[in-house]
């Protein structure tokens, strides 16, 4: 997992952003393709997502890279990470033709999306946002939406799935629960009721128009309690730092384990120019690794699957599972459960076991 940062600078000024502090400079061509070499260079299948700040802002550099995987005939999968407000015809385009798969930022309806994703002055983004998902579906180009969870929307996360059906080229939703660096830990974090109540209250939302429409809607949650039920994937395969498989790369080339951790030197893993220091890979492997190992005596694990470190380190949690977290993992686990006809698994056993 390469996490190209191809600017610090952005458009927004989203109040919980855990990426502000980030270097405001943009990614030259030359470190962005230095990284992606060497990701190549294991000779295996990896994933190269460009983020920020808003990567739009360096779309020239976003299409150097493309235009790199695609020509040397690297196994890489292109994702995009966007607000989408800086999205045009000829951008969408571009990017279809490149094949680079995009995800929205979008936290709900205009009223809960603009207290949260709102613009240096202070007004509300959203209809921005639409605009650039607009230009997206006018190119047939089908996205999944990003949301964070915050105290402000965890009550009304059923507005984020009408937003996905109103807009009509959207195909998953992924829920991502606040983070405390940056401005995050300025937020209040959603409790984990909310959380329960909210998901849940999507999940049925999802469920009632897909009934109406004949359309479903695909949530990353759910989609990975099946992964883990079917033994498609094993505990922790999402947390590719834990794994020594992710780099996150920031503007000035420097390398971290995960881009929620960048500037901290404690995940630090080189630069593109001297390469990945596998020493300190290995490092940062057993310290999330060894803060994790709570998750393991948790009854949900093998449906769960493991809690986010970067989260959980940044709101401090100690021994302890991140209380919202568990929340979002054991709803999507019942939901799940309940659709295989599996019976239930309560929320209870899992706060109880975490001690959340």
């Amino acid at each position: 997992m390469l996490i190209l940062s191809l600017t610090g600078q952005c458009n927004f000024a989203c109040k919980y952003c855990y990426a502000h502090e980030h270097p405001a400079e943009s990614m030259n061509a030359a470190t962005a393709i230095a990284a992606v070499e060497l990701a190549a260079a294991a000779g295996q299948a990896f994933v190269v997502q460009f983020s920020g700040g808003e990567p739009l802002l360096n779309f020239p550099v976003m299409q150097e890279v493309i235009r790199y995987v695609r020509e040397n005939g690297l196994p890489a999968i292109i994702q995009l990470q966007t607000n989408a407000s800086l999205m045009t015809k000829e951008r969408a385009a571009a990017l279809k033709a490149g094949q680079v798969g995009i995800g929205i930022s979008l936290d709900g309806r205009p009223d809960s999306n603009d207290r949260q994703r709102c613009l240096p002055d202070g007004k509300g983004t959203c209809w921005q946002i639409l605009n650039g998902a607009g230009q997206l579906a006018a190119q047939g180009i089908a996205a999944g939406i990003t949301a964070v969870v915050t105290n402000e929307n965890a009550a009304k996360l059923s507005g984020i799935v009408e937003m996905a059906y109103y807009l009509g080229n959207i195909r998953r939703i992924g829920f991502d629960l606040l983070r405390a660096q940056g401005r995050g830990g300025e937020m209040a974090a959603p409790s984990s009721e909310a959380v329960w109540q909210g998901v849940k209250e999507a999940l049925q939302t999802a469920e009632r128009l897909a009934r109406q429409t004949g359309k479903s809607m695909l949530f990353s949650q759910v989609e990975r309690v099946a992964a883990l039920a079917n033994s498609q994937m094993q505990g922790f395969a999402h947390c590719h730092a834990m794994n020594g498989e992710a780099a996150f790369v920031d503007a000035q080339g420097s390398l971290y384990a995960c881009a929620s951790l960048a500037g901290n030197p404690d995940f630090s893993l080189g630069h593109v120019t001297t390469g990945l220091d596998t020493v300190k890979q290995r490092k940062v492997a057993a310290l999330i690794q060894d803060g994790m190992s709570f998750c393991m005596k948790c009854p949900s694990f093998s449906l769960c699957g493991g809690a986010c470190f970067a989260r959980w380190y940044g709101a401090n949690c100690g021994k302890q599972g991140y209380a919202a977290e568990c929340a979002l993992k054991q709803v999507a686990i019942e939901w799940y459960l309940e659709h295989q006809g599996q019976g239930r698994i309560g929320y209870e056993s899992c706060v109880t076991a975490c001690r959340c």
